[in-house]
């Protein structure tokens, strides 16, 4: 076992010597037209499976080949170009400019096409977009990049700051996974234990014909990620930045005598008496004055360093047969209060073994290792951010912790409150074998086990506080209690698949067949105790062993078994079609219902390439017409691994004095359960104009039919309802890209923009509809905000007596709201019943942004690089209520713009009357209703190159020093001190609800980097 040991070691990173005595070295140059050296250019043998090598920052290589090989020289911006071996030993070679970049290559689904042959909807996003991002996950990463594409930071935490990514809208509402498909190097995964330095590209799969490949998994779209691999050549690079964070939003508070003063009109508004004396206005500013920091809630609580640094280490080495690609990256991240941070090791070794031309073999390796540290309850921090009484103290005499607000004190729960870890491990491995038996014939092997863990611990501690004068006031948590949690996922993934190609004159024709297997093994085990007699000791066993510990656990499987195929025909390169099937059997239905297919058509007619079009081929370099249509699945559908059979739920309960096991199926199975399926067509169209601008456009529609829902059942059952196959919905919408790029000189200057529009309707829900403020409703969008429609505010007691009954004791000042229920006259019109009732409630916003888009700025100047990036999005409506904007609310501190009330002396305020007790102003409505577009600076960066001759004499190939800033400004009409760009959503990973503000808030990130290349 050593020995094996010893020898993979060996491959991994001393992969030299080995060379056959018939090639020959070939070395030479690569530059532009202008005689500058080329770095990047990749160099391969035509015909052959892997890239050799690729240039130096000098533009120099070197490569072992033999005679009668054609080397292909091929890099983004210039024209692909081949040279055949004789009998030299130096090639050089001259690279044209070619900035419409007709022959990149693109990954698709089981391979790769020419993205001038693609006929779907494929966006690409190259390295250099993602090296410029700052950003501990990849996923947020992605935000503004691609046309259709939507993506959603629900906060800046670290290791919780993962982007929500929706591909051209929102399918489906009913607890199904809504996330998109990601393919790590052919292996499915998740995009954010990727770290960016990692990848070479990334393909985003839109559209069924696309995606069908892929079939019960890619009706929400797929991401295919493709990591950097070994070349025939020795490199070290070293990547790394550090800097620090802030918030880009924290809601401002006034001081404690504004608190007091709104609290007294507010009691006076609802009984006629003040709450404070004149003299706790004295003894208030007299402890203010001794020690103005122990009033500050907020700089207490934002005490956190917000420092982060990250570094990545990577290696290239080859010698022909043998290539390698090890590196190891490391990020630390610490939060914006105190005791939280994020840490994350990442090991990844690619490797490519060709015995012969015909044989590839690959053998990846990679462990990620992520530590997230965060407070014990912390929502409750960020939750009285904003709303701690400002004429509360932090502390009491002696430096004992107050009461805060009714025993919570935030700032006691940071230092004394306990903790909440969460380590993350993966380990991976990927074996590829491709063996080609002829030129025209591939065949293709696959295996890629996935394992991973993931342990929490949660330690909330019970934190005294204190009375003025010293006396126990009590805790707000009853107890200390230790929760650890466990899980462990194992995923199989094994795949064969064989791809022919080949051309008869100018027919060009490729067909691809494959299997795979894919299971998956979760077992979850948790323990609780409470009561800990020294709670500074974190284990179970410390815990009060009686009856109130407690333990459980579970465990969940499923097996995905799929054939699938693929069929291209071209002719000229002119007029091109594709076909795709996927037949997929899941163990997550039942038998009669575990087999579906999803095929897709399209097609592509490039008009450029038609003889009419020659006069104008150097004005239009590329004009291409597509047109696809396909249906897609969801099999992750529900919260449980067999959604057709419902589990029994095991208890017990005690009968005769004794305690008796109880077994109890309290919801009814549906066998008949189906998967979620999604048809989708669309048209495009991609063009090329005068070398210099690209620009592509698409129209879809798709449907998502089958849609998890629980339907009425007759109390008489006994049983809860169901899930069954019950609703649809329909997304319709449109995206654009454009790019310009050219080069002046030593001057270079890129500009680009992408938009996107969504249409979201719910087209059918059986009648029925769900819930109160986030609302699923026929002929509306997902996740629409419900509520009252107010119509100003009341302006005398004859108004109120005039109007509607609405709720609790209406006084001048308070919110009115439109009474729109009752009967309908002859033209459909509502007739007012007089009174305000659920029935008046209506939808009056959607969360769901109608349009994303984002805006690129790309130059350079001799060694100067400035690129800048903005992102946003348009008509979008956002909500917050309760003490987050509603004034004198569960007494909350104010903040300045709530001073804006109602009063005898202000009646054109724009916030109603303060009140303590009013029931009537909070209530859902369009009041507290905001637009959440917004435009953002989401990255800038600066930097320069140091000149190659000043680095001639040294083996150093490269120096790049840069300063980086994210999301540093922000424009928007969203609630003063709230980010609009959080996506409420109840399933959110830090249970991010609507209404609510109690969340980690995104953060402004200055860094300072280097590229140090060897």
């Amino acid at each position: 076992m050593k020995k094996q040991l010893h020898l993979i070691f060996l491959l991994c990173l001393l992969p030299m010597g080995i060379l056959w005595a018939q090639q020959k070295t070939i070395s030479g140059k690569v530059t532009d037209q202008d005689g500058k050296p080329i770095e990047g250019v990749t160099i391969s043998i035509k015909g052959q499976l892997n890239a050799l090598t690729q240039t130096s920052s000098s533009g120099e290589y070197r490569v072992q080949a033999l005679p009668g090989n054609v080397l292909t020289f091929v890099n983004v911006g210039f024209t692909a170009t081949e040279r055949t071996i004789d009998n030299q030993q130096i090639i050089n070679v001259t690279l044209m400019a070619d900035l419409t970049n007709l022959d990149e290559v693109v990954v698709v689904g089981y391979g790769t096409q020419k993205k001038v042959n693609l006929t779907g909807a494929v966006s690409t996003i190259n390295k250099e977009q993602l090296e410029r991002r700052p950003v501990i996950s990849t996923s947020a990463a992605l935000q503004g990049l691609a046309p259709g594409v939507t993506v959603t930071s629900q906060s800046g935490a670290p290791g919780g700051d993962q982007g929500q990514i929706r591909i051209r809208g929102v399918n489906s509402f009913g607890g199904s996974d809504s996330e998109p498909l990601v393919m790590i190097d052919g292996v499915a995964g998740s995009l954010d234990n990727v770290d960016a330095n990692l990848i070479e590209n990334i393909s985003i799969l839109k559209d069924a014909a696309s995606a069908a490949i892929y079939g019960s998994r890619a009706a929400n779209g797929v991401i295919l990620v493709t990591t950097k691999r070994g070349k025939d050549q020795f490199g070290l690079n070293y990547r790394g930045y550090t800097g620090w964070q802030d918030a880009t939003f924290i809601p401002k508070v006034t001081d404690g005598a504004t608190f007091m003063k709104v609290f007294n009109d507010a009691n006076m508004n609802d009984n006629g008496s003040v709450i404070y004396s004149e003299k706790d206005f004295e003894e208030f500013q007299k402890l203010y004055s001794e020690d103005p920091d122990n009033f500050d809630w907020q700089k207490a609580i934002l005490s956190g360093s917000g420092f982060t640094h990250n570094h990545f280490v990577s290696l290239n080495a080859g010698a022909g047969k043998i290539r390698v690609a090890p590196s190891l990256g490391y990020v630390s991240q610490d939060g914006l209060i105190d005791n939280t941070g994020f840490k994350r090791y990442t090991f990844r070794n690619n490797m490519d073994i060709n015995p012969n031309e015909k044989l590839n073999i690959r053998f990846d390796l990679s462990a990620v290792n992520g530590n997230r540290s965060q407070i014990a309850n912390e929502g409750t921090i960020w939750n009285y951010l904003g709303r701690m009484p400002t004429n509360i103290p932090i502390r009491v005499a002696n430096g004992l912790w107050s009461e805060g607000w009714v025993k919570n004190n935030p700032v006691a729960f940071i230092e004394d409150g306990g903790n909440r870890t969460v380590n993350n491990l993966e380990l991976l491995g990927n074996l590829s074998i491709n063996y080609k038996p002829a030129d025209w014939l591939s065949l293709t092997g696959m295996a890629a086990p996935r394992y991973r863990t993931r342990n929490i611990h949660d330690f909330a501690k019970a934190v005294m506080t204190y009375y003025e004068d010293g006396n126990e006031a009590g805790t707000a948590l009853p107890s200390t209690e230790l929760t650890e949690s466990a899980y462990r996922y194992f995923n199989g993934s094994y795949s064969f698949q064989a791809t022919a190609q080949k051309s008869i004159k100018d027919h060009n024709f490729s067909a691809m067949v494959g299997t795979s297997r894919e299971s998956y093994d979760e077992k979850y085990l948790m323990g609780y105790r409470r009561d800990f007699t020294y709670d500074t000791y974190e284990v179970l066993n410390a815990g009060a062993d009686t009856e109130t510990k407690n333990n459980g656990g579970n465990q969940y499987q499923w097996l995905l078994v799929s054939t699938f195929g693929r069929f291209n025909y071209d002719y000229k390169g002119r007029y091109l079609f594709e076909a795709n099937l996927r037949y997929d059997g899941s163990s997550r239905f039942a038998k009669s219902n575990r087999w579906a297919s999803f095929p897709s058509f399209s097609a592509g007619w490039r008009l450029s390439e038609e003889p009419f079009m020659a006069a104008v081929k150097n004005q239009i370099n590329q004009l291409k017409l597509r047109g696809s249509w396909g249906k897609l699945g969801n099999q992750n559908i529900g919260t449980t691994y067999q959604p057709y059979i419902e589990t029994l739920n095991l208890g017990s309960i005690s009968s005769g004095g004794s305690v008796l096991q109880m077994i109890a199926l309290n919801t009814m199975a549906n066998p008949g359960l189906l998967w979620e399926e999604t048809t989708m067509s669309g048209l495009g169209l991609d063009a090329t104009l005068f070398n210099h601008f690209s620009f592509t456009f698409d129209w879809y529609k798709k449907q998502t039919d089958g849609i998890l829902m629980k339907l009425y059942v007759s109390e008489l059952y006994g049983k809860n309802a169901p899930f069954q196959n019950a609703a649809k919905v329909q997304n319709q919408g449109w995206e654009a890209a454009v790019r310009y790029d050219n080069q002046f000189g030593d001057f270079k200057v890129g500009i680009g923009a992408n938009i996107s529009d969504v249409r979201n309707k719910i087209v059918d829900m059986k009648g029925q509809v769900s819930g109160t403020l986030l609302r699923q409703q026929e002929g509306y969008a997902i996740n629409s905000i419900f509520g009252y429609v107010s119509d100003g505010l009341y302006q005398s007691q004859e108004e109120i007596k005039n109007g509607p009954t609405q709720f609790g004791t209406l006084k001048p000042g308070d919110i009115r709201y439109k009474d729109i229920a009752g009967a309908f006259d002859n033209n459909g019109n509502p007739i007012p019943d007089g009174k305000i009732t659920d029935a008046d409630k209506i939808i009056i916003g959607s969360t769901i942004p109608r349009y994303t888009y984002g805006i690129n700025l790309d130059l350079g100047y001799k060694g100067i690089r400035f690129n800048a990036f903005l992102q946003g999005v348009a008509k979008a409506n956002g909500y917050l209520d309760s003490h987050y904007v509603i004034p004198a609310v569960n007494s909350s501190a104010i903040k300045p713009w709530q001073l804006d009330y109602w009063s005898e002396d202000n009646k054109d305020a724009s916030l109603p009357r303060v009140s303590i007790t009013s029931t009537n102003n909070t209530q859902n409505s369009d009041f507290w209703m905001r637009s959440a577009s917004y435009l953002r600076l989401k990255n800038v960066q600066l930097g320069y190159e140091i000149p190659k001759s000043w680095l001639a004499n040294t083996k150093i190939g490269g120096i790049f020093i840069y300063a980086n800033g994210q999301n540093l400004f922000t424009k928007t009409n969203f609630y003063e001190g709230y980010d609009p760009e959080i996506n409420y959503n109840s399933g959110a990973q830090d249970g991010v609800t609507l209404g609510s503000g109690n969340f980690y808030p995104q953060v402004k990130v200055y860094t300072f980097g280097l590229d140090f290349k060897f």
